[in-house]
């Protein structure tokens, strides 16, 4: 599974239409009834985008039709309900679709319909609130995780692009040493890693050049999506690993052993123990960051359209988000600075929580979205600032 990054969520914010639908519903990696069930949340949804075309924006039957008809046609494509995730984003803008299989687990489908797409569901995947990258050091090959509280998946690494195993240089290069022996290589280009035998030491020399070209090629990546990283793998490789990395994220503590034989819920369990107690430190830390930027005039709660200003104006460091909150309706003018709250949808409105967030996240912030008894106060959204307005 691929992630969904940073630079995605920030493309889909930079679009706007005169009709933007956007579609969030649960989907199933593994199914008992051939995914009946996601088909339908999927199909309930698109009823439902239809009724509100018609009784809210006065589209005609013929125009809905045309335009849910590609959601209607992906109802049919088993393939693409087979191998599926957590959930399915989905978006129509001005009849051109967009979609995206996220991990992150919803309990019921939502849509909105407006004139930017709503992306307030995406950005659990985005920090590193409850989410963390594992990786296993196996020199057959690495394998890289990204987790949460409830799930583990595999990410996808190209050979291509990543170093994934060190055994395979190794042969790679003694085949290319037999041939030069047996003159059939020149030696004119030859490029050698360093590989073979020699003593334990030797081996770990080779071993720590290995990872630092690994990591120069596998870094890049884990920064257009930095989450803290964990290590596994057998005890000899970790420390050589943490000498090699310039990951700054990367954090101690490690699962020890080999990757054989460990079941994935396994895998998931050992992994979530390794890194609940640096989320339980982040939370903690963001309540205490909060109360002490409470005395210094330096954050928000209960004055939505300042809050709102503030984040839109890029004056927001981090933003938190009560989970349960209802849509803020409103528009933002850029003209004159001003926020304007509406009673409800008015078809040129959005929701100004969802605009908030992605401006934090587009000017370098963070979104928490929060639990309620994790809010600073009970608010919709409460926010800490980098300077006093």
């Amino acid at each position: 599974m691929k992630t969904f990054s940073e630079k995605q969520f920030k493309e889909l914010a930079s679009k706007n239409g005169e009709l933007v639908i956007s579609l969030y519903t649960p989907t199933s990696k593994q199914s008992t009834d051939s995914y009946q069930t996601d088909k339908t949340h999927f199909k309930n949804k698109l009823k439902a985008i239809g009724a509100d075309l018609e009784s809210n924006y006065n589209l005609e039957e013929e125009e809905i039709r045309r335009l849910l008809q590609p959601g209607q046609n992906l109802l049919e494509d088993y393939e693409f309900w087979k191998y599926n995730s957590d959930m399915l984003a989905y978006f129509i803008i001005d009849g051109e679709v967009e979609m995206y299989k996220v991990p992150i687990k919803i309990e019921e489908g939502t849509h909105f319909i407006g004139k930017r797409p709503f992306l307030l569901p995406l950005i659990p995947g985005l920090n590193n609130d409850g989410r963390f990258y594992l990786l296993y050091l196996d020199l057959n090959r690495i394998r890289l995780y990204q987790g949460s509280r409830n799930n583990i998946w595999e990410i996808e690494l190209d050979p291509e692009e990543v170093a994934v195993s060190f055994t395979e240089e190794e042969k790679r290069d003694e085949n290319q040493q037999s041939l030069q022996g047996q003159g059939g290589v020149g030696n004119a280009g030859a490029m050698f890693h360093g590989h073979g035998g020699g003593s334990g030491e030797d081996k770990k020399v080779t071993i720590l050049n290995y990872f630092h070209r690994m990591t120069e090629m596998l870094e890049p990546k884990l920064y257009e999506n930095p989450l803290p990283l964990f290590l596994a793998g057998v005890d000899y490789l970790i420390p050589l690993f943490h000498q090699a990395s310039k990951y700054t994220h990367l954090k101690k503590g490690h699962i020890s052993g080999t990757h054989n034989g460990i079941e994935q819920r396994g895998l998931q369990e050992k992994a979530w123990a390794l890194a609940e107690g640096h989320f339980v430190a982040e939370r903690e830390s963001r309540k205490e960051d909060f109360g002490f930027k409470v005395s210094r005039n330096l954050a928000i709660s209960k004055d939505y359209q300042k809050l709102i200003k503030a984040a839109i104006t890029g004056v927001v460091d981090t933003l938190l988000v009560n989970n349960n909150h209802e849509h803020l309706w409103g528009t933002y003018n850029d003209d004159n600075f001003t926020v304007h709250l509406d009673d409800g949808p008015t078809g040129e409105n959005h929701c100004l929580i969802d605009l908030a967030a992605v401006k934090v996240i587009e000017n370098s912030g963070k979104v928490y979205m929060e639990e309620p008894k994790d809010m600073p106060e009970d608010t919709l959204i409460a926010g800490t600032l980098r300077y006093e307005v």
